[in-house]
């Protein structure tokens, strides 16, 4: 599936395996390949995510 920078995701933690859920802010690439940098909602962090870390997309 394809996501756009403003849309919200449900995405699983590399470093802890938990969930969590952020809004997108820049997609690169395309497919199993894209890579996404994530505003966490609960920490204001940047994170850098793959494809296969998202879950589902959220309203």
């Amino acid at each position: 599936m394809t996501h756009r920078p403003a849309d919200r995701v449900e995405y699983r933690d590399d470093k802890t395996g938990e969930m969590q859920q952020g809004k997108i802010m820049r997609a690169e690439g395309s497919g199993q390949k894209a890579r996404y940098t994530i505003q966490n909602e609960r920490t204001n962090q940047l994170e850098e995510i793959q494809e296969r870390q998202i879950e589902r997309d959220l309203q």
